[in-house]
């Protein structure tokens, strides 16, 4: 009901506006031998270009840039590229189109993941004989579980196996 209503208003005030427009024309006491052009002709001739904004002009660099054909492909949907300046970058597909990056550190200089390290916190494992109990200090209280030796994490493993851990 209120979309009927809200339709028919503004259908009548466009009605009212076309006929505003029409009266106005007729009232003119200008003589019909000399046609003026209309205002919107007239202000869009004038009008200089709008300069785009940062995001017109992102969006038509994203249509525009491709991946090389040289880059290979590093992970699904990630492309890697040097230029002929030694420069390497990085492309990645987006559902928003295609992202250009500089590599600031070349694959090798990245550090690689290390094997799991005992925490600072001290964990106390007792030897249950079939299985280990854990007793850790948190900032909520003591933290206990217990573990079979045959389901051990790789984190559970190194406590088993150092003894300065065990206290």
């Amino acid at each position: 009901m209120k979309t009927i209503a809200l339709t028919l208003l503004a259908a009548a005030l466009g009605i009212a506006q076309s006929q505003s427009n029409t009266s106005g024309q007729s009232n003119t006491s200008a003589p019909a031998a000399a046609p003026k052009a209309p205002p919107k002709a007239v202000s869009a001739q004038k009008k200089k270009p709008a300069q785009p904004t940062a995001q017109e002009k992102a969006a038509q660099q994203s249509q525009t840039q491709t991946i090389p054909a040289g880059a290979t492909q590093v992970e699904p949907n990630l492309y890697r590229f040097t230029d002929s300046s030694g420069k390497t970058w990085n492309y990645r597909q987006t559902p928003f189109g295609i992202s250009k990056w500089e590599e600031t550190s070349t694959p090798a200089a990245q550090p690689t993941p290390q094997p799991a390290q005992v925490k600072s916190d001290p964990v106390v494992v007792t030897d249950l004989g079939d299985s280990y109990r854990f007793e850790k200090k948190t900032p909520f209280g003591t933290s206990t579980w217990v573990r079979k030796k045959s389901d051990l994490t790789d984190e559970e493993k190194v406590l088993t196996a150092n003894p300065a851990g065990n206290q």
